[in-house]
């Protein structure tokens, strides 16, 4: 794994950085605050000097304009208001009056107006002609005071100038007692200007504001706010001249603002500086500070960079000296070999622990600039040497002194060590040792396989050649035993061509340059013809590693095969021909039938397959023994090939089983149908001749099951199934028959086969259910009921026993489901056990032959009677005439056991099988039914009611109960009580129910 810088140094390299920018980013902070204050400070102290010296100024033009309107009502202090006007206007007073004005700057001219507000004298030249609009209320206001103290009027339009003005006015009392108001009319712009003379405050806003009242003038002139309040409302008492923070009074910025009462108190002045203005030189000093720190930033970021950059190089290369240091250890230690490094002296340098373990006893002597002399001497001592320690010494030192030299030493313990040394530039020695005591262990054992490769060699019964592309042969190996493909002695030097005939010579050339192509050939053979004999021989071909192009040189072995072809060809005929017959198997008719499709295809012929079963043959084998059987097999397969025509075929699939196939039929299929017919009728015919089997003759026939197909349309095992299909048919139907496939088989068979495959789904399901029919006595009383089993068909619904016990025989599926219908009973016997009502009912189970001749039937009934508890007396088993066919004895044997066990049996459909009566007094039986064949004749046929009577008779005689089945009619039943029948069962008395239909129509009858 690559190793990475220490995260550590860095951590401490970008950690000083970040200090350092720390206290950077710190420094210009305080630095830029402190500068912030500095400059609000500064113009704080700027605008309350600027407020003071503007109200100086306006005090003083306030008080010049006060002094004139007094001192010009003085020259009306002698004068009445009818006097007034002409007063003023003698040239001594107009003149003065005029003088005063000019002088003062402010005023543009002084006016006497009456209380209506009429002019009745001015400085201006026109006189009481003076065009002048005081503002409304303004005369009244001055009147109203009885003080006369200086007044100052709304912002108004001077009507001679038009320019934004204010008035000032002192009202003064005539001789008469009446009162005139002087009104002196001063520009906006000239009183601004006195305001902020000698100010030069970027951003500065100077107002002149009444107390808590509109605004009179400002600068920058503000005409859309003249008159108007600015909020929030200055007043006299508040306004101190120290600064505050609001909003600017002009422009609503967040300003300093002063603000001080002029001489007449209910004047403001207020001085705004607006805070951006006022940090505006702060905001540059602030950004050149920034980018200062910014840089200086970057340039510790740059050292850092550089110092981790630095120290990261300084690492690396002691990491890759360290690393080079640790691989060139880790590869001595690795050495398998001992290495040793001496200095010019002969001291030890270094050493690695191969040399350690291999010399074991100077690893607590060895250390750096050991002599190596030491080493030398403890080693002699465990060196085996005819002369000793001290003469393997001697013969060693000088070979130290020599550029390089080799030796080997055997040591006690067994070991061979070879010793290298070489001089180093620098006059020292590296000493290699290394432990070839395996390496002769190998040679040796490389011998030995070298003879014992030979000596398998001159085991082996191949000839071993070796050669070349051009065909010559440069080596051999004969084996001891003669070998008949070449008869030189010596092939060396000779071409194949010379060795071998020119066929042979080819397939050894092929191989061969099969082998140069894909390194190795295998599987040619070539074949030599000799004394009216031949044998077989394979090739094998292999290119040498060494050697290329025409130089290749190539292993060929040539094996006789001669007996193992004999072999092959023996087990052909055993893997394709039957073993008895001498007939083709069906391998082998397959493999025909699939060449027969193909060649007929090509000729739109058609063939036909002729599936031949013998009948009765097991019948044969199990009386006469499987030697005569195998004597009429051969008889068999020798009588079908007589009857074959040339081109066709006969095959044994085994067993009593044989196939023929014709070909080559006429293309319309009536007349492929009648050759095919004739042949079979030929068959049957020669099949149905006596055959001498041993001293006895024997008759025979078989069962012939025929499909015609189109070969070009034709499956073969779709050919093979409809001929089977046919053949059962035509056994079915009794045997010594000829049947062709039809559709309609092949429906039935499919149907049977899924009626099967669902019967077996349906019993793992338990898709079954009982049904009860009653048995009735001449009283009306039920005595028991008989058990039916009905099938449930997920699809088809409610099956009859007809429509699937005959596949249940067949496949031995009625084993399970008998037995499930036997537990079935039983358990319903246990659950009526305790029914006052139901309790004395039996049941009787039909039981079929194939499931009574199972060997365990009786252990089976015994564990169903104690796994359900039901009581054995009230179980009755059905049974049919069809189990005495065969193994009576065996019977016999298993009804009295279970009789012993308290089991009841019934003869179920008597009269309608083949058993001898002889049987009838040896049987445990109970009970006879008569088959509902013989109930259904009643007034019908005579005869049959005679042998219903006969049966009643017998049964009475050997004390058997008696019970007839299918009873449907009153008449039949009348027929039956009359004759002696006590027991009858049928539709009169109901049909099979399943049970809680059946429960319910019991506790009907029992009520009523």
């Amino acid at each position: 794994m690559k190793p990475h810088f220490p995260r550590r140094v860095t951590a401490i390299v970008f950690g000083v950085a970040v200090l350092f920018l720390a206290t950077v980013v710190t420094v210009a902070s305080l630095i830029v605050w402190d500068g912030r204050q500095k400059a609000i400070s500064d113009h704080e102290n700027l605008a309350v000097r600027f407020v003071s010296g503007s109200e100086a100024a306006l005090n003083r033009s306030l008080l010049s304009v006060d002094m004139l309107l007094a001192g010009a009502n003085e020259l009306l202090r002698g004068s009445t208001v009818g006097s007034a006007g002409n007063d003023m206007g003698r040239f001594e007073d107009h003149r003065l009056l005029e003088t005063v004005v000019r002088q003062n700057l402010l005023v543009r001219h002084v006016a006497f107006v009456d209380a209506r507000g009429a002019v009745v004298a001015s400085s201006d030249r026109r006189g009481a002609q003076l065009p002048l609009v005081l503002p409304a209320g303004f005369i009244d206001s001055v009147l109203a005071n009885p003080v006369s103290t200086l007044a100052i009027s709304q912002p108004a339009t001077s009507l001679v100038t038009s320019q934004r003005v204010l008035f000032f006015a002192r009202a003064t009392t005539l001789a008469d007692g009446s009162r005139m108001v002087a009104v002196a009319e001063v520009q906006l712009s000239l009183l601004a200007t006195i305001m902020t003379q000698g100010a030069g405050i970027y951003g500065l806003e100077v107002t002149l504001e009444r107390d808590g009242g509109p605004l009179l003038a400002s600068l920058p002139p503000r005409d859309d706010l003249d008159g108007r309040q600015i909020e929030p409302a200055l007043h006299e008492r508040t306004s101190d001249g120290k600064p505050s923070r609001m909003a600017a009074r002009l422009s609503g910025l967040p300003a300093i603002v002063v603000a001080r009462p002029t001489l007449h108190r209910n004047l403001l002045i207020v001085a705004s500086i607006p805070l951006t203005a006022a940090l505006r030189e702060w905001r540059r000093e602030r950004d050149l500070i920034a980018w200062t720190a910014v840089a200086i930033g970057l340039m510790i970021l740059a050292v850092a960079c550089f110092t981790h950059i630095q120290l990261r190089r300084q690492w690396l290369a002691q990491m890759e000296l360290l690393r080079s240091k640790f691989t060139l250890d880790q590869a001595l230690e690795s050495m398998i070999d001992g290495f040793i490094l001496l200095d010019s002296d002969d001291r030890v340098l270094t050493w690695n622990r191969g040399f350690v373990a291999m010399f074991p006893w100077v690893a607590p002597m060895i250390a750096p600039q050991l002599p190596f002399r030491q080493i030398m001497d403890e080693t002699a001592r465990h060196v085996v040497y005819d002369q000793g320690p001290a003469g393997w010494t001697a013969l060693n030192t000088p070979q130290m002194d020599q550029p390089y030299s080799e030796q080997e030493a055997l040591l006690e313990s067994g070991q061979v060590i070879r010793a290298a040394r070489s001089r180093t530039p620098d006059g020292g020695i590296v000493c290699v040792y290394q432990d070839i005591t395996e390496k002769r262990r190998h040679m040796a054992a490389i011998i030995e396989s070298k003879a014992q490769l030979q000596a398998t060699l001159d085991a082996l019964p191949d000839l071993l050649l070796e050669v070349g592309l051009d065909g010559r042969c440069h080596g051999c190996h004969s084996p001891r035993v003669p070998f008949p493909a070449i008869e030189i002695a010596d092939p060396v030097g000779h071409l194949l061509s010379e060795l071998l005939p020119a066929e042979a010579t080819a397939e050894v050339m092929g191989a061969l340059h099969d082998a140069d192509a894909k390194g190795h050939s295998a599987g040619r053979q070539f074949e030599l013809r000799h004394a009216g004999d031949k044998d077989w021989f394979e090739i094998s071909a292999s290119r040498k590693s060494i050697g290329d192009g025409r130089d290749a040189r190539f292993i060929v072995i040539l094996r006789n095969i001669t007996e193992s072809k004999r072999a092959a060809r023996e087990i052909e005929h055993l893997a394709f021909y039957d073993t008895l017959t001498g007939l083709p198997n069906r391998r082998l008719l397959l493999d025909r039938l699939k060449r027969a499709m193909g060649s007929n295809a090509r000729g739109s012929r058609r063939c036909a397959l002729l599936f031949l079963d013998l009948d009765n043959f097991k019948t044969l084998n199990d009386a006469l023994g499987h030697d005569i059987g195998d004597v009429m097999l051969k008889q068999v397969a020798q009588r079908l090939k007589e009857c074959l025509r040339e081109g066709d075929m006969v095959a044994r699939l085994g067993g009593d089983e044989f196939v023929v196939i014709l070909e080559d039929l006429d293309t319309q299929n009536v007349v492929a149908t009648s050759q095919t017919e004739t042949m079979g009728a030929a068959i049957l015919a020669r099949l149905s001749q006596p055959y001498q089997l041993g001293l006895q003759q024997h008759h025979s026939t078989c069962s012939i099951g025929a499909a015609l197909f189109d070969a070009g349309n034709a499956s073969m095992e779709e050919v093979l199934k409809q001929a089977d299909i046919a053949m059962y048919y035509a056994k079915t139907d009794g045997g010594n028959a000829l049947r062709f496939f039809e559709a309609g088989m092949q429906t039935t068979i499919t149907a049977r086969a899924t009626l099967e495959s669902e019967l077996h789904a349906a019993i793992a399901a338990r898709q079954f259910v009982l049904y009860y029919q009653s048995q009735v006595t001449d009283e009306n009383k039920v005595t028991g009921a008989e058990v039916l089993v009905r099938w449930r068909h997920p699809v088809r619904g409610l099956l009859l026993p007809h429509e699937f016990i005959d596949v249940a025989e067949d496949t031995g599926l009625i084993i399970p489901l008998g037995l499930w219908v036997l537990e079935a009973a039983c358990m319903q016997l246990v659950a009526w056990r305790d029914d006052p009502r139901l309790g004395h009912l039996q049941l009787s189970v039909n039981v079929s032959a194939r499931q009574f001749r199972e060997a365990d039937f009786v252990d089976q009934v015994s564990r169903v009677l104690q796994r359900t508890g039901a009581d054995p007396r009230k179980l009755k088993l059905e049974l049919t005439e069809s189990l005495l066919h065969e193994k009576v004895v065996d019977a016999i044997g298993k009804m009295n056991a279970l009789a012993a066990l308290g089991i009841q049996f019934s003869m179920d459909d008597f009269g309608t099988g083949y058993s001898s009566l002889s049987y009838m007094t040896q049987l445990p039986l109970s009970q006879i039914k008569i088959d509902k064949f013989f109930v259904h004749s009643i007034g019908l046929n005579p005869k049959v009611e005679l042998i219903i009577q006969t049966i009643i008779g017998m049964a009475r005689n050997l004390e058997l109960q008696i019970v007839a089945e299918g009873v449907e009619t009153q008449a039949q039943r009348d027929f039956l009580e009359r004759h002696g029948c006590r027991v009858c069962q049928g539709y009169l008395f109901g049909r099979p129910q399943p049970l809680h239909l059946y429960e319910r129509e019991l506790e009907f009858d029992t009520a009523a």
